[in-house]
């Protein structure tokens, strides 16, 4: 019952392609797409967050409590995330030693396992999001080794928490620029309690709403969905807002809010247009299985696209929009053969040397 979910991964990673595909990070513009949904694009983490969480309570919910089955789920998933990051990590590594633009304050170490870090000592930046997704992978590990039907009741106390924190925390202006410093000076608000973590709460607490209230009323998730987008993009284009708006540091709150509350509403559409057998074609949901890499290679793709139009722009005559269309393509091509040809079987080796030596461990303490 997640086609309709691994569709939105889709839109999802193709959101945050399209944010990033406009000057000054390419030299062109897919002009046909509107502004209102380019500038908004950050927001596809959003709804990979929620997606995130909703998808870690379908593959826990059957799980009993314990070390070992903590043990595996915490493995693969941190080996789901390692194995379609590694081999980029070495790409984005290589080239920009060769092209001499590896920034000095880049943590290599913190960067290859992904740990939660200040955003420019990321080799690539995107990746802080990947942080987040380890970060929560652990709380729900730590749940299902103590016990998971007990899940709900701990991520509802947890994001009540962090939602009151961060209440006590916006009123104290440690989301101000002046407050920056001392908002930063550990990872305590900009991580580990940041207000993006309820997005992951949000997804698994919706997951066991529907799978405890199978029937539920399309029209509110729609109407629902439509306002947040619209009040989020209001307040980003004419709020007067820090620096990049709710897609940076100081407006995580207001970000939280709305395009979480976006998100989550979107999720819950597609889960009951599922229920209602009104899924989209196979194409769509085989792009879903390929957007990590779509995740990870775009910024890659869109440099190298970047960098022909610059060579072959004078000779090509194309317009922007024909450069915009073609980066696109490329980006999905690449992406889906990067996702056939090394993501998924890479994933299967790992997958069955883990039930090996699970097996192996199993059997000794037996």
């Amino acid at each position: 019952m997640l086609k309709n979910v691994q569709t939105l991964r889709f839109f999802a990673a193709l959101w945050v392609v399209l944010h990033h595909m406009t000057p000054p990070v390419t030299p062109f513009n897919l002009s046909l797409v509107p502004e209102a949904i380019s500038s908004l694009g950050f927001a596809g983490v959003d709804l990979f967050f929620v997606i995130s969480g909703l998808i870690m309570a379908e593959t826990t919910r059957m799980l009993q409590p314990g070390w070992r089955p903590a043990t595996r789920f915490l493995v693969q998933r941190f080996g789901r995330i390692y194995i379609g990051w590694w081999p980029f990590f070495v790409v984005y590594l290589v080239a920009a030693v060769l092209l001499g633009v590896l920034r000095p304050q880049v943590s290599l170490l913190g960067s290859f396992f992904l740990w939660p870090q200040d955003l420019m000592l990321y080799l690539l930046p995107i990746t802080w999001t990947l942080s987040f997704e380890l970060y929560f992978y652990v709380i729900v590990a730590a749940i299902v080794f103590w016990q998971r039907r007990h899940a709900t009741l701990i991520l509802s106390v947890l994001g009540l928490l962090v939602i009151c924190l961060n209440i006590w925390f916006y009123k104290n202006g440690m989301y101000l620029p002046e407050n920056e410093a001392k908002a930063k000076q550990n990872l305590l608000i900009p991580f580990y309690l940041s207000p993006l973590v309820v997005e992951f709460i949000a997804g698994f607490l919706l997951a066991e709403w529907i799978h405890r209230r199978p029937r539920q009323l399309l029209l509110p998730w729609l109407l629902g969905a439509l306002a947040l987008l619209y009040t989020a993009y209001d307040l980003q284009i004419n709020g007067n807002l820090n620096h990049s708006g709710m897609a940076g540091f100081f407006h995580a709150c207001e970000r939280a809010i709305l395009l979480g509350g976006f998100s989550l509403c979107l999720v819950a559409c597609g889960m009951e247009l599922e229920r209602r057998k009104i899924t989209p074609g196979k194409l769509l949901q085989s792009l879903g299985d390929a957007s990590y890499s779509i995740y990870l290679s775009h910024i890659m793709v869109l440099a190298a696209m970047g960098i022909l139009y610059f060579k072959l722009q004078a000779s090509l005559h194309m317009s922007s929009n024909a450069w915009a269309l073609a980066t696109l393509l490329v980006t999905l091509v690449f992406s889906w053969l990067s996702y056939r040809w090394m993501e998924l079987p890479l994933h299967n080796i790992f997958k069955r040397q883990i039930a090996i030596r699970l097996a192996f461990l199993s059997n000794r303490t037996a």
